[in-house]
């Protein structure tokens, strides 16, 4: 199976609406998007979950009831609308069989607006049977394209085993076998290498980190003619390992950056602490300095995309390490031995800075005063990501959590909920009988450090209306947490609470 027959078999949207399931439905295409027809259809959803477009990879023709959505104001739809144009989603199909109005036209403009197809179903018909035709054709054809991606990987190894790890040549053989142009630069963005005709007018690119000894060592970028990215994706992320091969055999690395890698597993793994003492001061590291670790991850596929982050980080001064580990970027920054804290800070805002817009998240783990226990900063970060997985482009602070992971580490919940139910007891049980939620109230409160008119503002309500509020708070409460010395039990009770972390707290 070529490139070439690949690019031929796509299925297109004009495909799918000419299909019988779907014309079954007595499809109208609404919107007004330029090149809609031609769209590539990579799979076929039907979802009425409205936070659906972080779960999308793009590509997907959704299909939708539409009772959920259309029931929601004109600016949420506008919202959802724009959601799925920033996951690049083929074509949004909603269902209006049975209702006596079409699509509103605010609908239909958003689409227009966001550059999204849409399509009204006038017809009821089987979502599962228009699923089951297109996705069956798409299941059939990545086939065909891990058959292709199979075939360069063994023409590389063959190069490397008879010939030796001669970039040209392996750069050769994947721009022939993809039909793409290919380029191999290094982590500082000097070229290492490229293959193939330039692409004159690109409609799909890969890229994909080459990992050499757990260290980003060059990026590996294919560019095709053809509209479907899947196999330049594909192939970015299978053939980087063959290619970190070709690179560790032509590029040996250095002994400092055996050093780095070999710190930052010890790190990750909780290795002896004498064992990593050394380690640290073959790193270059200095004794006796401070550490955070930051833990860098993407949902993307084909390839990780860290290199332009990581270069972002170092750019800052910063004394920075990291390990590229199971898809993973660790980065331990060691910190001097004065305003440890103050620097921690200038790092979290360079890290949000540099994945803003990106498909990157991470966790910044607490400081901690020895390098050598790096591994419990580690650790944390970890965790934080577990607890709250971040949004592309967001970073989160572990000091931030700290009150979920006490929480978490108390063994019985009914510990919690005997003290939250003595400490709050009658504000729960007015919420409860009463439909409010001074809970709530109560939490940003506190958390905005019982700042009124920084709460008001945070809840959208007048500042008469908090105040109100806070007073209601404080009577069922026996007065102001202020000045009654319970202050912090009131703090954790209400967090305990309002995370439901607490037994039978809110039954």
């Amino acid at each position: 199976m070529s490139p070439s027959n690949l690019r031929t078999s796509m299925i297109t949207l004009a495909e799918v609406l000419a299909s019988a399931p779907m014309s079954a439905a007595d499809p109208r295409l609404c919107s007004n998007v330029p090149g809609t027809l031609a769209r590539v259809v990579r799979w076929v959803h039907s979802s009425e979950v409205l936070e659906i477009a972080p779960l999308l990879r793009g590509g997907e023709l959704l299909l939708s009831g539409g009772e959920t959505l259309l029931a929601l104001p004109s600016g949420e739809q506008h919202d959802y609308v724009r959601s799925l144009a920033g996951r690049n989603v083929a074509a949004l199909a909603v269902q209006t069989a049975g209702r006596v109005a079409p699509l509103p036209d605010g609908l239909i403009a958003a689409a227009n607006e966001s550059g999204l197809p849409l399509i009204e179903l006038r017809a009821v018909a089987p979502f599962v049977d228009i699923a089951e035709a297109v996705n069956r054709r798409v299941v059939n054809e990545q086939a065909d394209a891990h058959l292709v991606v199979d075939d360069i990987s063994r023409r590389i190894a063959r190069q490397i085993t008879d010939r030796g790890p001669h970039l040209p040549t392996i750069l050769g053989l994947v721009a022939t076998g993809l039909a793409a142009q290919v380029s191999l630069a290094a982590v500082d963005g000097l070229p290492l290498g490229h293959a193939g005709s330039a692409v004159e007018q690109q409609e799909s690119m890969a890229v994909a980190d080459i990992v050499v000894g757990g260290q980003l060592a060059a990026r590996l970028t294919l560019r095709s003619p053809s509209p479907d990215p899947f196999l330049l994706e594909l192939a970015a992320d299978r053939l980087s390992g063959i290619l970190a091969l070709a690179l560790a055999q032509a590029f040996r690395p250095t002994p400092a950056q055996v050093a780095e890698a070999r710190l930052l597993e010890s790190v990750i793994e909780g290795g002896d602490p004498a064992d990593i003492q050394r380690m640290w001061l073959q790193a270059g590291l200095q004794p006796g300095h401070g550490a955070v670790v930051a833990v860098f991850r993407t949902p993307g596929r084909g390839g990780v995309n860290f290199s332009s982050v990581e270069r972002a980080l170092r750019a800052g001064g910063a004394n920075v390490k990291s390990h590229l580990r199971d898809g993973e970027l660790v980065v331990l920054f060691a910190l001097g031995p004065n305003n440890a804290r103050a620097a921690r800070e200038a790092l979290l805002m360079a890290a949000r800075e540099a994945v803003g817009g990106s498909d990157v998240c991470a966790s910044f783990g607490p400081n901690v005063v020895d390098g050598l226990n790096a591994h419990e900063s580690y650790v944390e970060a970890r965790e934080i990501l577990g607890l709250d997985m971040p949004a592309q482009g967001q970073v989160l602070d572990a000091m931030e959590f700290l009150g979920r992971r006490v929480f978490g580490a108390v063994p019985d919940p009914a510990f919690l909920d005997l003290y939250v139910r003595s400490s709050l007891g009658e504000l729960l049980e007015w919420d409860r009988k009463h439909g409010t939620d001074l809970l709530a109230t109560l939490v940003c409160w506190l958390g905005l450090g019982c700042n009124t008119t920084a709460s008001a503002t945070t809840l959208n309500i007048e500042r008469q209306t908090m105040h109100k509020r806070l007073n209601k708070i404080q009577e069922l409460l026996g007065g102001d947490p202020r000045t009654s010395g319970r202050l912090f039990d009131i703090h954790i009770a209400a967090k305990a609470a309002a995370n439901g972390v607490a037994g039978s707290v809110g039954t």
